[in-house]
């Protein structure tokens, strides 16, 4: 029996849409453990304040992206897979673009990687990853951990240490397939050469370390000026959170989530300034205060059973 630990992620970061992602300090726990001789797959839930947690187990076992995943690595190993009990502790809000879907993914895969002996190295995992989810924006910081540029393969970004997250994830879901469906299939040549510019502003800002490259970095013309529209708080938080210092806010992934990045230094104030914006306006808003997970998709504990 053993337990996988998988970070929340944050896609795109404004301008790097399917390319860039960055992994923070908020887990799904995943604990597998080998059934009875003649038992079949099952699944359960831990404790958790998720109430809808269908996006990470379907109706019946054989419909989980979990097993999925594992099923999809032991087949690359030319083995069967047994049969598993599998205990699931959903602490990422579901379908609000954290990537929790991308936890499943590479908990599977980390998972069976394990029961195998640890035949397949990390790069192939996250092939593997990249094929079930579509793109790899979730499941590439998921797995490495920190802020990644991926391209044809990940690239490592720096994170300063003073620089922090908080992520707003209204109650109300936004389906990814939604949220990609309301994008134009053309865009203009001016806004191509926008996020270009961005793009690489926000890559130069990571690996500087530099927070007013940061500040100009995170705006972006492909995806998030449809996607707002969607979120009906988002103006009135962007404005409060910009005037209390923050570096930006951008829409996580396809949303609901918002994710404010901001200095370690306006910390208290900003958390009071969202707080009460909150309560006044009485949003049903789930909020995370985060740090970046430098570590990635973890195998937590291994207990060898007899």
């Amino acid at each position: 029996m053993f337990t996988v630990r998988v970070p929340a992620t944050i896609a795109n970061m404004g301008p790097g849409f399917d390319s860039f992602g960055l992994a923070v300090s908020l887990y799904n726990r995943f604990t597998f453990n080998i059934a009875e001789p003649g038992q079949a797959d099952s699944l359960s839930f831990a404790a958790s304040g998720n109430a809808d947690l269908s996006a990470l187990a379907g109706e019946a076992a054989s419909e989980n992206i979990i097993l999925q995943a594992m099923d999809r690595l032991y087949a690359k190993a030319g083995q069967i897979r047994p049969a598993m009990r599998v205990v699931i502790q959903a602490d990422i809000p579901v379908t609000r673009g954290l990537g929790s879907s991308s936890t499943a993914i590479v908990a599977g895969l980390l998972a069976a990687n394990q029961l195998l002996g640890e035949p397949f190295e990390q790069d192939v995992l996250l092939t593997e990853a990249i094929a079930m989810e579509g793109h790899p924006d979730n499941v590439a910081p998921a797995l490495l951990g920190g802020a990644v540029l991926y391209d044809t393969v990940a690239y490592a970004l720096p994170w300063p240490s003073e620089w922090r997250v908080i992520t707003l994830s209204p109650t109300y879901p936004i389906r990814t397939d939604e949220a990609r469906r309301i994008l134009p299939q053309q865009f203009s040549m001016s806004d191509a050469i926008f996020n270009l510019r961005k793009a690489s502003v926000l890559t130069y800002a990571l690996l500087q370390g530099d927070p007013d490259a940061l500040r100009h970095s995170l705006q972006d013309k492909l995806h998030q000026p449809y996607r707002r529209h969607l979120i009906p708080e988002y103006e009135t938080i962007e404005s409060v959170v910009m005037d209390a210092g923050a570096y930006g806010m951008i829409i996580s992934g396809s949303g609901s989530t918002m994710a404010v990045f901001y200095p370690t230094v306006i910390h208290a104030g900003l958390i009071d300034k969202l707080d009460r914006l909150i309560h006044e306006n009485n949003w049903a808003i789930e909020r995370h205060d985060l740090a970046v997970d430098t570590e990635g998709a973890q195998i937590e504990a291994v207990a060898i059973a007899g």
